[in-house]
């Protein structure tokens, strides 16, 4: 009997099932990287300087392992591969990554969660200019929808953040645009070596910010290292292999989930109360993102996400 029917039954949507994937690991991320606050919340003595070092250098480390691992010393291969964007995206992510410790040190979690949620429009805007990603309406929706619920999280707690972390949270959203566009700008290639020059350079500029002061108890040190080295690579790794099958509207709309789940995980352990504002916003941000995800869950939607 033939079996071409067969065949031809299990490929019927193999770009759809590569972007359904992509949606998986980018909510992955979100959720992991949600607990980012709590961490920074649970560090005792460390400056915000001496975090972004261990904290980056253990991440450069924690990703240069990973592609050692997995390309042997081809890894000098990928460096050269990633071309310009690929610096001008570790210079991004140098920023995002300092700025956001920064933005998280001088104000509340709320606060910069808020800031932070502009990101999905800004990065919509930018990759329809630099790259002619075309938004679809329902997206569109889901942008607005999510940006809305982070303005309910803090409406009422804006005033109580200080002016230099909420400028330094308007640098990481900025940071975090010019990152997710240079991605997608090159997303036939490898971008984790522009990562690890990320980090390198973020650890060397909080090096010389503290003026090699980098002494920190043991629980602060372990921290860092477990939240850069361990999760953040994690949640890196998933989060660029993603970035190869998902517009950057789309990568950012998904990303906004860690928005209504970091201040939940600080209000649950550490009593960090968010307002009830806040906790209706948190509920409109999961329910665009779900939104979301569900309609690119769908094969004809998935084709067209990438």
């Amino acid at each position: 009997m033939s079996q071409p029917t067969i065949s031809a039954d299990l490929n019927l949507d193999p770009l759809g099932a590569r972007n359904r994937n992509a949606v998986r690991m980018v909510l992955l991320s979100g959720f992991l990287n949600s607990f980012g606050g709590l961490i920074l919340r649970s560090v005792g003595d460390a400056s915000e300087w001496q975090i972004v070092f261990y904290r980056t250098g253990s991440l450069a480390l924690g990703l240069t392992l990973f592609l050692v691992v997995q390309n042997s010393w081809g890894i000098w291969t990928k460096i050269r591969e990633i071309g310009i964007w690929g610096w001008v995206c570790g210079a991004f992510f140098c920023g995002m990554q300092s700025l956001f410790i920064f933005s998280l040190s001088n104000t509340t979690v709320a606060n910069t969660a808020f800031i932070l949620g502009s990101a999905p429009i800004l990065t919509a805007f930018t990759a329809r200019l630099v790259l002619g990603e075309i938004i679809g309406r329902g997206t569109w929706t889901a942008l607005v929808v999510a940006v809305s619920g982070t303005a309910l999280m803090v409406v009422e707690g804006v005033s109580t953040g200080s002016m230099l972390g909420d400028l330094a949270a308007v640098g990481a959203a900025l940071s975090l645009t010019g990152f997710i566009v240079t991605l997608r700008a090159k997303r036939h290639v490898d971008m984790l070596p522009s990562l690890i020059i990320g980090g390198l350079l973020a650890s060397l500029i909080s090096f010389l910010a503290v003026g090699g002061r980098i002494v920190v108890p043991t629980q602060d040190l372990l921290l860092c290292v477990f939240w850069g080295g361990g999760l953040s690579s994690g949640v890196l790794v998933l989060f660029t292999m993603a970035s190869r099958h998902l517009k950057g509207g789309v990568l950012t709309i998904l990303l906004t989930i860690e928005y209504f789940l970091g201040p939940f995980w600080v209000w649950l352990f550490i009593d960090e109360r968010p307002s009830n504002l806040a906790l209706v916003g948190g509920l409109v941000i999961f329910c665009a993102v779900a939104g979301q995800a569900y309609l690119l869950s769908r094969p004809a939607q998935a084709v067209n996400a990438n």
